[in-house]
């Protein structure tokens, strides 16, 4: 291990809600052995997988990813109304400078599309817990129990970068500093960079545990995180089948448009309007002869699940079974990151130069997990207890091309126990990530016994009914996520390796010895 004591912190976006999580980082270059690696990968439970276990290769470690390859996350400045008629065209970052006005307002983003424009004086020392005082207070416009103060908290995001703020940080000085966040933990260029314009949105906390989550049934809550669990089904972040997704949309259709009409809710209805519904890989049509006589396409699929809820389902029970799917989803509740990954390839193809495949990077109080999001597949979802970890930071700090690294070891399913595999995920948002697993894998071992807490977690499935045909553990069978992990580049290891490896060590140890005279 190194020496931590000269290590510079970072000075915000420390995920651990407690207490500060130590993070000690690996360096590592192209020729970095693979063993040096391999033997400080982080454990969350210490039975599972050796630290001596070495792997067999080590991925290329300088990856560069041209902007037009990063996924495109979706953009939440939508088309948000206000709550409060605002006098003043100014931005919701007003820097404050003029002093002819003692107040001046702050705009926080609810996901159901609504902004509440607050008036704050002394704008550069509000911090994130100040404004989250207001929203609560308001009764008027908001009206949230008690409880919405452990689900929700305040994030600044933009398409590039999303950060969920802690209590005491003050979201105006972290504008100010927002430029040079995205310098150290993206990607993007510089034009895109100077126009990216972030938002304060207030979303779920990604620390609140599902298990409390289930048990709420308080409308208005009920109501946001149905919003924010819909925006994330639509944008492909929280991949499904492409039949739950269509009676989703039917779900969604009768909670925003009320009961079924036939005059109005036509399949051109729908078909205008296909993406305010369905994910993007779930609008595509199938075959039809010159366009024409086609009645199976998504609208048409989408009206039958509409029509087919009854009239007399109560908006409670249409809100619970949208968000009793979601539950179910492993990755529900994550915070996003934008990494990419070396593609797994054979044959000719080796040789012709590829890029590498961008993926996000799912991580919550279950565990982490690879989405590739536009083709809203999951390649890749391990619990905590299933998998070693460690981040890596690049020894050629100032190269823009060699990127930081969170290495993945876990055992492939339907493999024997000695086997492994090492993934390397490249990511300016490592750092970031490998903070966040700490403070969830500090939590969880709080809890005992948190490896049962965990494992019931993945169970957790909606019962299926013949309104609500709804089932998304199809879609995470252990044949599902082998199948997509042949789509990445895994190193292999097994005791064949670890031996020689030890027995490498022991040779050069002897040798050292034998000439200091010892």
């Amino acid at each position: 291990m190194q020496d931590i004591s000269g290590i510079k912190r970072e000075p915000y976006y420390d995920y651990s809600p407690h207490s500060y999580v130590t993070v000690i980082p690996v360096e590592y270059s192209c020729s970095s052995d693979a063993s040096s690696i391999a033997g400080h990968m982080r454990q969350s439970d210490e039975s599972r997988l050796s630290e001596c276990d070495t792997p067999h290769r080590l991925a290329s470690s300088y990856r560069s990813l041209h902007t037009e390859h990063i996924p495109h996350q979706p953009s939440v400045n939508r088309s948000f109304h206000s709550c409060y008629p605002s006098s003043s065209s100014s931005s919701e970052w007003n820097d404050g400078s003029s002093r002819t006005q003692n107040k001046r307002q702050v705009c926080v983003f609810l996901m159901n599309k609504v902004g509440l424009c607050l008036d704050v004086e002394r704008i550069q020392q509000v911090t994130a817990q100040n404004l989250l005082d207001v929203i609560f207070e308001d009764d008027q416009e908001v009206g949230l129990p008690v409880k919405a103060r452990e689900i929700f908290s305040l994030w600044i995001t933009s398409p590039l970068l999303e950060l969920q703020l802690k209590p005491h940080q003050k979201p105006f000085c972290i504008r100010q500093q927002w430029t040079e966040l995205l310098r150290k933990y993206t990607t993007a260029n510089g034009q895109k960079i100077e126009m990216d314009e972030p938002i304060l949105s207030f979303q779920r906390n990604v620390f609140f545990d599902r298990r409390e989550e289930i048990r709420i049934d308080d409308m208005k809550i009920m109501e946001l995180l149905y919003e924010e669990a819909k925006a994330n089904i639509l944008d492909g972040r929280y991949p499904c089948e492409i039949e739950d997704c269509e009676v989703l949309a039917g779900i969604q259709a009768r909670l925003e448009l009320g009961a079924f009409d036939i005059h109005i809710h036509t399949p051109n209805y729908f078909r205008t309007r296909l993406q305010d519904y369905l994910p993007a890989h779930a609008c595509k049509r199938g075959w039809s002869f010159f366009g024409f006589g086609s009645k199976t396409g998504p609208e048409h699929r989408i009206i039958e699940k509409y029509k087919n809820i009854s009239s007399n389902t109560t908006t409670y029970k249409l809100l619970r079974k949208y968000l009793e799917f979601c539950w179910a989803l492993p990755y529900y509740g994550s915070a996003f990151f934008q990494g990419q990954v070396e593609r797994s390839v054979k044959g000719i193809s080796a040789l012709i130069n590829h890029y590498d495949m961008p993926i996000l990077i799912a991580i919550n109080r279950e565990g982490i997990h690879l989405i590739k999001h536009n083709e809203a597949v999951v390649l890749l979802s391990l619990h905590y207890q299933q998998f070693s970890w460690d981040y890596a930071s690049p020894l050629q700090a100032n190269n823009s091309d060699c990127l930081p690294c969170l290495f993945i070891q876990f055992h492939m399913p339907g493999t024997r126990r000695q086997e492994s595999k090492l993934l390397q995920i490249f990511s300016r948002q490592a750092f970031l990530m490998d903070k966040l697993i700490c403070a969830f894998v500090e939590e969880l071992k709080k809890q005992n016994p948190w490896r049962d807490q965990v494992d019931h977690l993945s169970a957790t499935d909606p019962p299926e009914d013949d309104v609500f045909p709804i089932s998304p553990a199809k879609l995470y069978s252990e044949l599902s996520l082998t199948r997509n992990l042949k789509r990445l580049s895994l190193a292999t290891f097994n005791e064949t390796v670890l031996k020689a490896f030890k027995n490498r060590w022991l040779g050069q140890l002897k040798c050292q010895t034998t000439a200091l005279g010892i």
